[in-house]
């Protein structure tokens, strides 16, 4: 049968919280226990009796505090939380102990201002970098300001240990960026009302060159008069080109409005 560390500890946490219990002629307590950090490291006072998945767990009856203590890397700010062990007359105790959830915001300056906004309710937690807990927040949005720049909302996260890492945009170059929107937009809008105009011109071209074409053609169909016909093949030319130019301008107007 193999074993890893944490069997054999919970093992021996197991025979420690016993041998007391027997000594004094005491039954051991069947002690089940829940949390939403279910690897969080669970203790009989100073003793380790396992992890919060392994429960149930015997604890001994003089136990006075249960305590949890987070395994999870990068949280260092999660303090341990505990309990009174109190059993009843009964042999057997249900527990569930929750952390708190922990929210480090930090940004771009610092020293921004950080306010927790709830409805209408709004509440100044501090200044960052910061670390704030409580309990589950719902219906919340943590507001970052500063001076000269843009607020900024973030929304909380859910689990124990939350980081947030936001950038602040100067007023100033929201302004810049702006101002460059508005001129792109504007150059945009001269392309396709200069695409436009040239399209309809070449439409109107390509009906004039067509419609004098025609009544040469008819004049060369009356007289016969070949000198005609080079005229009516230039006139033609000219349509084409005229038609072609409009249809590439109405593409390409097509083309520029699908992609925006």
């Amino acid at each position: 049968m193999r074993f890893n560390v944490e069997s054999i500890a919970g093992l021996i946490g197991l025979l420690m919280a016993l041998v007391p219990a027997f000594a004094v002629g005491q039954s051991p307590v069947l002690f089940h226990l829940t949390s939403n950090d279910p690897d969080a490291a669970v203790y009989a006072d100073s003793l380790y009796i396992g992890l919060v998945n392994q429960s149930p767990f015997w604890v001994d009856p003089n136990t006075s505090s249960i305590r949890l203590t987070t395994l999870r890397g990068g949280s260092w700010s999660v303090r341990p939380i505990k309990m009174r062990f109190e059993p009843a007359s009964d042999d057997t105790v249900y527990a569930h102990l929750n952390f708190p959830m922990y929210h480090q915001i930090e940004s771009h300056p610092l020293a921004a201002k950080v306010w927790l906004q709830s409805g209408i309710e709004r509440r100044f937690l501090g200044v960052t970098p910061m670390v704030f807990s409580s309990e589950e927040l719902r219906d919340s949005t943590f507001i970052v300001e500063h001076d000269g720049y843009l607020s900024e909302s973030i929304e909380p996260k859910m689990d124990i240990w939350n980081r947030y890492m936001t950038s602040l945009t100067l007023l100033t170059q929201e302004k810049s960026l702006s101002t460059v929107n508005t001129i792109n937009r504007q150059r945009r809008q001269w392309i396709d009302w200069s695409i436009a105009i040239v399209g309809v011109a070449a439409g109107v071209a390509a009906v004039h060159y067509k419609f004098r074409a025609d009544k040469i053609n008819d004049n060369y169909l009356e007289t016969g008069d070949p000198s005609l016909r080079p005229r009516v093949a230039r006139l033609d030319d000219y349509s084409g080109i005229a038609l072609g130019v409009m249809q590439a301008g109405a593409i390409t107007l097509a083309v520029r409005f699908a992609l925006r």
